[in-house]
């Protein structure tokens, strides 16, 4: 698996996790459990921008699921 294809599953989970914690059910997630993954979720993101992959990070800046 590529590092852009990596970066972006791990990204893809991260968002599918805040949903869960701020949309679910059974628990509501706290300020610094979202914060926490919104960190992660830039660390993916500088990965990238490191490995000079600006394309890939531009496409997964402007992706609408990262931002409702």
């Amino acid at each position: 698996m590529s590092e852009t294809a990596r970066v972006k599953e791990l990204i893809d989970l991260e968002i599918e996790a805040s949903h869960r914690a701020l949309y679910g059910l059974a628990v509501m997630a706290s300020h610094e459990a979202i914060t926490a993954r919104m960190e992660r979720m830039a660390e993916h993101l500088h990965v990238l921008d490191q490995a000079g992959k600006e394309e890939e990070l531009k496409a997964l800046l402007m992706c609408d699921k990262l931002w409702i």
